[in-house]
């Protein structure tokens, strides 16, 4: 297993944790729907997730 190519994007996810407090305000105080669309920044973490061999094999191609 070996860390994707561009596993730094995964630091991007963190400007989640500051959208944070607007998904808590949505189900909570009953603030706007559009708030959830922060929760979209925490994608980024898919970056830290390793990738088995083969798989980083066949993008070397």
């Amino acid at each position: 297993m070996t860390f994707q190519k561009r596993w730094y994007l995964g630091f991007l996810g963190l400007i989640g944790v500051y959208e944070l407090p607007k998904l808590i305000d949505v189900f909570q105080a009953g603030g706007s729907w559009w708030g959830l669309t922060g929760a979209l920044w925490f994608l980024w973490f898919f970056y830290f997730i390793p990738e088995s061999k083969a798989d980083a094999s066949n993008d070397q191609s």
